[in-house]
This record gives structure tokens, sequence and C-alpha cells, in this order.
């Protein structure tokens, strides 16, 4: 009787202490990651994006089906990581689905073709099957529904000239961000402003239509002439200063390709944006050198213009120089003369090396005729060269002679000597104004414009090529609209996909965060391959050992258990 009553007692107490650690569970939220690099740990800014998740989002994700481990594996941890999510809100659902799982090809067709319509791109993979092969057409991507509100993304991210398994694996390490954002930015009800410049012979709208157009889902982005006075409803007079207060409203100004002269009032406009913080991208041409002055003869003369863009001292007042040159690399995009894609050496293919949020990862991105850049030493400006050559490069100074001949010549590697020159450049700080020291542009009324001589923290972006920007029209494709826009880094003469868009996409995300999100970009996992020739050698070994060592040790403790009750049972 009492040892029943003391069994009773002590599963009491184990019952009490399981409801106390419950309790104190739901009370007190926290999550254990025992592994090296945390990688099951989420981020703060993510954290806090989550916890103010007051709607409810739909995620469909775009990743199941009969895979190879390596989409497998990307399929896993797309799945922890949204279930990380969940831990944090209630606030989001998420389905798997796989496109192909449709009852007959014209029904699959119709998914595809939907799926691409949303910006989802397709990939090939060949998968197993009865012994054979078949080929299988995935989008690894997802979409996220809000109400109305809908985006797209890609989780699968592509990188010319690395292998599909390093591909995978920079794509798991950025699996936070890219989740995170897409929440970031379908949420936000404040939209930062974005203005394209105009005034100064810029890219035409056509030519900047696809950057326009996807900056749009997610920034408001409108085009400012700076040249375009309000006049005022009183006087009837032009106001400087009102002109100040409307550019003032944006967060971010680009200015891409410049032709013509920035006059002193221009300048002022545009420091005095700097000065209160804004964020400038400038995509500027230090050369005049086009592509198409070689459809009509075999060479032309290529010449400086910087002179002529008086943007000079400016720039260098921030910290950079554009030199009136061109740089020549043999790591080159290719240029299609209607029989072969020959690389071209004026097309600089900038592999990014540098381990920055705005280039980790990114694919090749093609440059055309662009210029060296030299970092002025300016105290509290920190510079960061996110573009460089590589190590087979070199600068000839203008005027240069540009020849179609050099497409035919194999280049001589004793003669590109030069490596990393650099050719675009992060600016983050407080500038000190060009105008500091300087006369200072007057209003209508004779008296000198106000000037802010140091400025609030702010960040800008160079790059010595202002055609980095700029899409082509379309003129291959007969099953598009001649003239469309196509999207930006894609050269329809060769069917290349160059990564200026993404490139552009993340520079922007950069500078316009303020939430801390892109910092994740740059976050490395130690994600531990497994030696495939050593599984090759010793699969039959592991198997065998798999098979036969769980069957030997519960023979083993039967052989045990039955001497151990022989030996009990003989005493007796």
């Amino acid at each position: 009787m009492k040892k029943k009553y003391n069994d009773l007692v002590g599963l009491a107490i184990i019952l009490i202490g399981v409801l106390a650690v419950k309790l104190f569970v739901q009370a007190f939220f926290f999550r254990l990651d025992l592994t090296e690099e945390k990688r099951f740990s989420l981020s703060n800014p993510t954290k806090d994006l989550l916890g103010n998740l007051d709607q409810r989002i739909l995620i469909k994700v775009y990743l199941e089906g009969n895979f190879p481990p390596g989409f497998e594996k990307l399929q896993r941890e797309t799945k922890q990581t949204l279930d990380e999510f969940r831990a944090y809100t209630e606030n989001i659902d998420y389905q798997f689905i796989d496109p192909s799982d449709q009852v007959d090809d014209k029904a699959r067709q119709e998914v595809y073709q939907q799926l691409e319509s949303k910006g989802l791109q397709p990939f090939n993979l060949e998968v197993s099957e009865n012994g054979g092969s078949r080929r299988l057409q995935v989008f690894p991507g997802a979409v996220f529904s809000l109400g109305e509100r809908e985006i797209s993304i890609q989780i699968l991210q592509s990188q010319m000239g690395r292998s599909a398994e390093s591909q995978l694996n920079a794509s798991i390490e950025k699996l936070e961000y890219t989740l995170a954002s897409a929440i970031k930015k379908i949420t936000q009800e404040k939209r930062p402003k974005i203005a394209f410049i105009e005034g100064h012979n810029e890219l035409k709208p056509r030519f900047i239509a696809d950057l326009g157009r996807t900056l749009s889902e997610h920034y408001q982005v409108e085009r400012f002439n700076l040249r375009e006075f309000i006049k005022d409803s009183a006087t009837g007079e032009i106001s400087i200063e009102k002109q100040i207060r409307r550019l003032n409203i944006f967060d971010a100004l680009l200015i891409a390709k410049p032709q013509s002269a920035f006059s002193d009032l221009d300048r002022y406009l545009i420091d005095q944006f700097i000065m209160n913080g804004g964020t400038t991208l400038w995509f500027i041409d230090a050369v005049q050198a086009e592509m198409d002055s070689l459809s009509n003869r075999s060479e032309f003369l290529a010449y400086p213009i910087d002179d002529r863009l008086n943007l000079r001292d400016m720039l260098f007042k921030y910290g950079v120089r554009i030199n009136a040159d061109l740089v020549q690399d043999i790591v080159a995009a290719g240029v299609n003369d209607s029989k072969q894609v020959l690389p071209w050496i004026y097309s600089p293919l900038i592999m990014p090396y540098v381990n920055h949020p705005i280039t980790k990862d990114l694919n090749g991105i093609r440059l055309e005729f662009a210029s060296s850049i030299d970092t002025i030493q300016t105290p509290g400006i920190k510079k960061t060269i996110l573009l460089q050559s590589s190590q087979y490069s070199r600068k000839s100074n203008a005027p240069h002679l540009v020849s179609l001949a050099r497409l035919y010549q194999e280049p001589q590697r004793q003669a590109f000597q030069e490596k990393g020159i650099p050719l675009g450049v992060l600016l983050e700080g407080s500038f000190e104004s060009a105008f500091n020291n300087r006369v200072v542009p007057r209003n209508l009324n004779g008296k000198s414009l106000p000037l802010t001589k140091k400025g609030k923290p702010a960040q800008m972006l160079v790059v010595s090529d202002g055609d980095m920007v700029k899409n082509q029209l379309n003129i291959v494709n007969p099953q598009l609209p001649k003239g469309l826009p196509l999207t930006t880094g894609y050269d329809q003469f060769t069917g290349m996909q160059y990564g200026n868009k993404d490139f552009l996409l993340n520079a922007f995300d950069y500078l316009l965060d303020e939430s801390g999100l892109m910092e994740l970009r740059g976050r490395e996992l130690k994600i531990r391959l497994l030696d495939s020739q050593r599984i090759k050698n010793e699969r039959s070994f592991w198997i065998g050992l798999n098979v036969a060592l769980p069957i030997g040790l519960i023979l083993l403790f039967a052989i045990i258990q039955i001497q151990v009750r022989k030996k009990r049972f003989a005493k007796k």
C-alpha cells in the first residue's frame, strides 16, 4: 500500500513538473540555436519586421515535386526558414505548390505562362526516373499576396561561371533576406521617392523604362527636370527656394548619362540636396564613345567630355575623380558580329569580388566604354570600391581611336598588366559642400542663396559608365513589338542576361534601407559540402554498415540478455 502511495506521489510530481515547464515556456518565449554559425537564428531586423506584422500574408512557394538532392535541400531550407518566421508571427501562411502537377500538357503550359507573367524564371532540370531521366521545368520562386497586392521573388539566384551546387548554396545563404525583404516591400505603406533627373540630355525615358518600371513596384519614381521652375502664384516669378523644396521631397536622385553641361544653379540644387542627407546615384560617361558609331564605319575617335559636363570639381570635393580614359579588359562581354560572338575589350565583364550587400553573389555585370575612377582622401567619408576590372586590364587616355578590328585581334596578355581598376565606388558619410569657400549662385533679386556647408550623413554611388542603367529596345525578337524596352542588362544580340539590373536594385535597396535588412545579403553560412568522390568510393561500405549495425546491436543485446537471465536463474 505504501509503495502504491509513493508511486502516485511520484507521478503527481512529474505531472506538476511537466505542467510547470509548459507554463514557463508559454510565458517566456525563447528558441535555442545550437549550430556554430547560428543558421537558424533570425536577425533582429527580421524579428522586428515580423513582430510588427499585423496583416495576413499568403506565400505560394513553387518548390514542390520530385527534385534532385540540391533542390530538395533548397526546398527543405525554405520550409525551415518560413517555419522560423511563423514562430514570431501568426500572420504568415504558406503552401508549397508543384506547377507541373496538372491533368494535361495544355493546363501545365497555361500555369507556366502565368508564372512567367508574374516574373518567375523557369529552370530546366534533369530528373532520374525509372532507370532513365526526364527534363523537368521548375520555377524556384514564390508569390507573396496581401489583399490585392502581389509580388514575386526568385528563390534560386543564378550566377554565370558558378557551379549549380554553388548557386544553390548562395541562394540558401540569402533565404532570410530574400523572404524578409519581400514581406517588407509588400507591407510598407510609405514608399521612398526616387527622381530621375532630366535637363542635361540624360538617357531618354525609353532607355531606362525597365528600371523605372521595376523600381515603381516598391518605390515612387518620378522624372524631375532641374531646369523647369514653377512660378510663384503671387508674383508670377520663378522661385529657386521652391525648387529646392520640391527637390528635397525625394529620397534619392538618379543621374543617368548626362551629355550637356550642369550650370552652377543645377550643381547647387544637387549639392544642397546631398547636404540635406539625400542619396545620389551618378552614372557618368567621362568619354564620348558609342557602339552605334561602329554600325556605319569601322572606327571612331573617343574624346573626353568631362570638362563639358562641369561635374569634375564637384565629384572631386565629394571624394572621387572620373578620369578621361577608357578601360579595356580581357575578361569582357561578347559582341555578335552576325557570325559569332567575340569578346569586346571595351565591354569589361565585372565579376563582383567585394563581399558587400550590393554585390554579393551577383551575376557578371556588363559595362561599356567605362573609365577609371580615382578615390580622393576626404575626411569622414568611407569609400568602398564595388566594381573593378579583372587582373588583365589596362587604361588608354582619351582621345582614343576605337577600331572594330580589335574585335578580331587576340589580346596580348602582356599588354594588360593593370588589375582591379576602380569603376564603381560607394561613398558614405557627411559630405562637405562643393560650394564651400566658393561663389554661391544668386537668386533673382541678386542675393546669394543660403548654403549648408556641412551635410547630414548621406550616401552616393558613382559609376563611370552611363550605359550601365540602359535597356535595349527590341529589334530581334519577332514575337515582341519592335522598340519594346527589354530587361536591363539583357543583350538581345547574344542572348546573355547580365547582372546590371540586380546590381541597380540592390543599390537602391541598400541606399534607401532604414531597417537594416540589406545587411543580411552579406551574411555567410558555412554550408558543409560532402566529398562527392569519397561518397562514390565508399557508398557500398556505408550502406552495408547502416544495414548491418542496427541488426548487430539488437543481436548483441539479445545475447547479453539471455546470458544475464541464465546466470540469474542458475543461482536460484
